[in-house]
């Protein structure tokens, strides 16, 4: 409802830790005048079920009842993040203020027959927050996929009903029957001391909420950011506070000597945070293999070793704070309750701090840096001399854990990040020969821009978000990127506004600023880096898409845009990060393409990533279920090999021929269509896979993917490309597909579909050269089919792996003087595509004098002997040593066989 931008996410947990803050402030300044707390309990979690089900059921509706009420702030970011936080605070302030409450009233509810504060609050802080870390893996990997959002609302529900019925059984046993005359105590002064210990829990409650939105996004370096994985590293940090929490609980007996032990701890915590970092390395070392983790045990692996023992440690002080209050004089509730209070509005404001001040300001490394030393500050507020007692080993425990604090501020390990992690994410693509052009640790994410050279220029850039290659600019990317752009621009008479949710590295947005009858194009990305850094794609002046004068940017998430604007866009395209991704499943569900149709002008069109090579078939079938309930005219397409495209419109008409071909006359995205394969309108055909009803048929099995449903889409990657893929790429299969609809008998030009039914033997060469497409290189007889079946030219290229923009650089290379066999080697893939065999053959001979010799000469006699240079193509061939390998066995006699024997002699 609020958007799940870095502003939302971050806005609605401090409005949620204020609400909890309210709830400890009010236990602290009542809870003690409570004569039956545990029925005040059982009223509290009674509250909390019903208010919570009742967010989870209301809102849908209020989703569309504040949406109009939001469209008049979607351009005003701090009048529009002041309304999501007041928005939020509202929504939550009943349940959250009824949970904060819960903690300080338990706890003086059972101070009545436990006296040792200490043990009391250490035991249900810990196994209060042991809880969160069952309900948080429960949620995330197991009652969500099974029963649902609200379903699992309901199982949350059933618990609350346990909490309410097992504290009405227990009232009697800690009800206060011995002072319900009594006045209501006072509440006592609170001195310096005790003021000095709540600025400590303060303190305290906002270093660990910083350090963890630190921890994860140096966690995402490593760990791919699904929703499982973020589920195992919060339950990491819940399970260390947890854990800290009961231990101190079990060792301090006495309130009193509570002290003895807090500044030793701050200091400590300080401690390990800094070597849990410096030790990271090691650790990684044994993922050397595995750029990006996505197995759930070890990301809890990397995660316990990085995050746990500071968060032992941290829960440890909170029971330890808890005592040394106590021990001031107040009231078991009002302890626990000013505690709590001070501790939770820390912990309010450090993701704020850190995600908006820190990361962006300090780095990620100067920021835990600054963190571990905050813990030195709460040791300082935690220590007064005369409250320490005076035990040897109480002494050395505090000057052991002071040295060690010291040491490691002292030998904290700056330039650990530029020089080791930062570069793990980008080693796979390093050792191939890319480089980093740019590194920036973002609001909302860490970014490396990667670029391949040749011969001094960038023929190709690559963005990493975190851990994970997000998009690119070579071929394969480019193609099925701006394919998103030219074919629902052939389908749509005269498109004028489009919107593009995604920026990535600025293809599509390219496509849309050089689509002429585009009057207004409006790009929604949720991250503001991305877009500054994507200006390093198109370095030339005038080809920065984002300074054309149509666009207009929006640094928001895709779904709140489209739930709060009140235009309606002819094209609305997406590429939005990976379907696995934490949050993304909501730009897969069925609600989220409502919303896009509901955007959508009359006659427009939308165009859809679906990368299904990164889902099984089973999750690709939810995604098509549910745009297919939503769009009757659904269409499923093939960019690039197994990058595929959901395609639906709102009562979409036949197009014209010459409003279909329009765009191979255009100057601008003339070159550009036929640089991507697409030489010929009708070429445009062959990438189709299915319409309606065949989808409709292929998904009849499968529940849609619905905001409900999430897990439909699970966090697990498809370990192998499914079979059915392949199967409705088949070539064979497509041009059956495409000539059977009805839907393209309605909106095709008449005469283009005739002839588009002779083409669908080139996407097939397209998608053999496509990465990750699974079939073997092409067999030199295919080559041969190629050059000689077909004039195209971009097929060639793809199945020699290759693209204009590669061979642009190499034949400016040649120019400037440049000698290396790989320009010779592309140079004669040029002349191969341009059918000049005599030239090729010369360039590959060139081209042998490099590492690629024995995978060239083939091509050089197949070259000669379409050259019609016969005699020198026998003669390779005698000169070619005997081959060891079957495959290269086969290719020789194959040669031999075509060109040994004079075609007269045949």
């Amino acid at each position: 409802m609020l958007g799940n931008s870095v502003w939302a996410s971050s806005l609605v947990t401090s409005s949620f830790m204020g609400g909890l803050a309210i709830g400890n402030g009010l236990s602290a300044v009542r809870g003690s005048r409570l004569r039956r707390p545990l029925l005040a309990y059982a009223s509290l979690e009674a509250a909390i079920g019903i208010t919570g089900l009742a967010l989870v059921a209301l809102l849908p509706g209020l989703t569309g009842f504040l949406a109009p009420l939001l469209t008049p702030l979607l351009d005003s970011p701090a009048l529009l993040n002041s309304v999501r936080f007041l928005v939020a605070f509202v929504l939550l302030l009943i349940p959250a203020t009824a949970m904060g409450a819960t903690l300080p009233i338990l706890a003086g509810a059972l101070s009545f027959t436990e006296p040792r504060f200490a043990r009391v609050l250490g035991m249900l802080y810990g196994w209060n927050t042991l809880g969160a870390v069952a309900g948080a893996l429960a949620g995330e990997g197991f009652l969500i996929e099974r029963f649902g959002v609200r379903g699992t609302a309901w199982c949350a529900v059933t618990l609350n009903v346990a909490a309410v019925t097992a504290a009405l059984l227990l009232s009697r046993r800690f009800e206060r029957r011995d002072d319900i005359a009594a006045p209501p105590p006072a509440l006592p002064h609170i001195d310096g001391a005790a003021r000095r210990l709540l600025a400590a829990a303060f303190l305290a409650g906002g270093l660990l909420l910083a350090l963890e939105v630190a921890w994860f996004r140096l966690l995402l370096l490593f760990v791919y950011g699904t929703s499982l994985a973020f589920a195992v590293m919060l339950a990491v940090v819940l399970l260390g506070i947890g854990m800290g929490g009961l231990l101190a609980g079990m060792v301090i007996r006495d309130d009193a000597a509570a002290w003895r032990w807090l500044s030793g701890v701050a200091l400590a915590a300080g401690a390990v945070t800094a070597w849990s970092y410096a030790a990271l390395p090691d650790t990684l070392a044994q993922y050397a293999t595995t750029p990006s983790l996505v197995e759930p045990m070890s990301v809890l692996a990397l995660s316990l070793r990085l995050m746990l023992p500071t968060s032992v440690l941290s829960g440890a002080l909170f029971t330890l704070m808890g005592a040394a209050v106590k021990a001031e004089g107040r009231g078991a509730t009002s302890a626990a309750g000013a505690l709590a209070f001070s501790n939770t509005t820390g912990a309010m404001l450090g993701p704020l701090v850190g995600t908006f001040l820190l990361l962006p300001g300090l780095g990620l490394e100067r920021t835990l840096f600054l963190l571990a030393f905050g813990y030195g500050a709460v040791a300082f507020l935690s220590a007064t001399p005369g409250r320490l007692l005076t035990p040897v080993w109480a002494k050395s425990g505090f000057w052991i854990a002071a040295t060690a604090f010291a040491a490691m501020m002292a030998l904290f390990p700056f330039g650990l990040m530029r020089n080791n992690l930062a570069l793990r994410p980008a080693g796979p693509y390093l050792l191939q020969g890319q480089r980093i052009e740019a590194y920036r640790e973002g609001l909302t994410e860490t970014i490396t821009y990667l670029a391949r050279d040749l011969w001094g220029e960038a023929t190709s850039h690559r963005l990493l978000t975190n851990s994970h290659s997000m998009s690119g600019s070579h071929f394969a990317s480019a193609r099925y990127m701006r394919y998103f752009v030219y074919l629902p621009v052939a389908l749509h008479p005269a498109p004028n506004k489009a919107l593009l949710i995604s920026y990535g590295v600025g293809i599509t947005a390219r496509a849309l600023a050089d689509t002429s009858s585009l009057e207004r194009i409006d790009v929604v990305d949720i991250s503001k880096d991305i877009l500054e850094l994507g200006r390093i794609v198109f370095p030339k002046p005038g080809t920065f898409p984002l300074d054309d004068p149509r666009v207009r940017v929006h640094v928001e998430d895709g779904r709140f845009f489209l739930l709060t604007t009140d235009q309606r866009f002819d094209l609305i395209t997406a590429e939005p990060p990976p379907p696995k991704g934490s949050g993304v499943v909501n730009l897969y569900s069925q609600e989220y393409f409502q919303l896009i149709l509901k955007r959508l002008a009359p006659g427009g069109l939308t165009s859809y990533w679906l990368p299904v090579y990164q889902m099984s078939g089973h999750e690709t079938k939810a995604i098509i279920r549910g745009f297919c309930q939503v769009f009757d005219d659904c269409s499923l397409w093939t960019g690039t090999g197994l990058e595929w495209m959901l395609v639906g419109s709102a009562a979409l008409g036949r197009a014209s021929e010459e409003s279909f071909a329009r765009q191979w006359q255009d100057p601008v995205t003339g070159p550009e269509l036929r640089s991507l394969g697409f030489e010929r309108p009708e070429l445009f055909g062959t990438t189709f896979l299915a319409d309606a009803p065949r989808l409709r048929r292929f998904t009849d099995d499968t529940d849609p993917l619905d905001d409900d449903h999430p897990m439909r889409l699970s966090s697990r990657f498809a370990r192998k490309v499914d079979p059915v893929y392949l199967q409705m790429m088949d070539a064979t299969a497509t041009r059956a597909a495409f000539e059977a609809s009805d839907w393209i008998r309605k909106v095709w030009p008449k005469a283009l579909r005739e002839r588009t039914l002779g083409e669908f033997e080139t996407q097939r060469l397209i998608n053999r050269g496509s990465p990750g497409y699974g079939e073997p290189a092409l067999f030199i007889s295919e080559v041969e089919a190629i050059l000689t079946g077909t004039p195209l030219r971009v097929p060639v290229l793809t199945a020699f792996l290759t693209s204009d923009v590669e061979i642009g650089a190499a034949r400016r290379a040649a120019a400037r003087g440049e000698r290396d066999p790989f320009i010779d080697e592309l140079l004669a893939m040029d002349a191969l595509a341009d059918r000049d065999f005599s030239r090729a053959a010369d360039f590959f001979l060139k081209a042998e004098r490099g590492d690629h010799a024995s995978e060239l000469r083939p091509l050089r006699v197949l070259s000669l002997g379409l050259a019609s240079r016969l005699p020198e193509a026998r003669k390779a061939i005698s000169e070619t040593k005997p081959p060891t390998s079957p495959a290269d066995q086969a290719t020789w006699a194959w040669l031999a066989r075509r060109f040994a024997t004079p075609p007269s002699s045949r």
